[in-house]
């Protein structure tokens, strides 16, 4: 036996994780259970784990696109990407707006519009920039750029008043190239996919007031709840106003403490000894 085998407690633990979330991924289930103190092992070891138990939950695979170091966003509110999204509702057309934070994917604000004229988005554009901190004379304390693509709503006089107003730069992205404003993209269609997944979506009697719950609900799970690869498997909201750093740190220690135990239970070592730091 190898000294830091995974103990046989620790192979069930995963095994009982993973039947009750069939639908995670084997690196998101690990960090899961390290923040859950289910069982602190590398994502390696529960792979192999699940792969020997025929649990693994596969998904189809996508072709990423990464941009360049350069331009990606190095701290909260430097770069805010928004889109719009068509959501069928009880038969109807909606358009669902959202601010999303580049550096942390946290979702600032976002709204379901009935139309996509530059008057919906300019207050939408109102209201997230009404969520970031302002000084005694109503100034913006940090300034976002704000990236988007060239539709009318995001080219209109209304929304670009409101950035001139506050004094922000408005990157618009080159025409037929949604993968500039990729953080986005991909964001509108992790909130697409579970949309779906709702009853709302094939209702014919389902209202906007529905929508905009159900919406709510996604968005919260979103920025709170869902694991993000791109973060190292922390929570957007984790990024945005928290301290990653210490959460990394947190999990490191507790996979080199259960790493150590691990050791002397599979050594049958007697003497208790102290885990060494990395």
């Amino acid at each position: 036996m190898q000294p830091f085998e995974a103990l046989e407690e620790e192979k069930q633990a995963v095994l009982a994780y993973a039947r009750q979330h069939p639908q995670i991924r084997h690196r998101e289930l690990a960090w899961r259970m390290i923040d859950d103190y289910v069982a602190c092992l590398s994502s390696s070891t529960v792979y192999r784990i699940l792969r020997g138990a025929d649990l693994m939950c596969r998904q189809r695979g996508r072709k990423k696109r990464y941009r360049e170091e350069i331009e990606k966003a190095r701290h909260p509110d430097q770069r805010w990407g928004t889109d719009l999204m068509y959501v069928k509702v009880g038969g109807r057309p909606y358009y669902y707006l959202a601010f999303v934070d580049e550096y942390s994917r946290y979702i600032v604000h976002w709204e379901l519009l009935s139309n996509m004229e530059g008057h919906s988005l300019s207050l939408g554009g109102q209201q997230a920039l009404e969520t970031l901190p302002h000084d005694a004379q109503g100034q913006l304390l940090v300034k976002p750029e704000i990236r988007s693509d060239n539709g009318s709503g995001y080219i209109s006089k209304e929304f670009h008043g409101v950035l001139e107003h506050y004094g922000l730069t408005h990157v618009k992205i080159r025409p037929h190239c949604p993968e500039e404003n990729g953080i986005t993209e991909r964001h509108n269609r992790t909130v697409r996919e579970a949309y779906e997944e709702s009853e709302l979506q094939s209702d014919p009697t389902a209202n906007r007031y529905q929508a905009e719950a159900e919406i709510g609900r996604i968005v919260r799970w979103y920025n709170t709840e869902r694991l993000h690869s791109s973060l190292g498997y922390l929570r957007p909201i984790d990024y945005y106003r928290g301290d990653p750093k210490s959460l990394h740190e947190a999990r490191r220690k507790k996979l080199t403490t259960a790493r150590h135990h691990r050791r002397e239970r599979n050594l049958q070592l007697r003497q208790p000894t102290l885990p060494l730091e990395n």
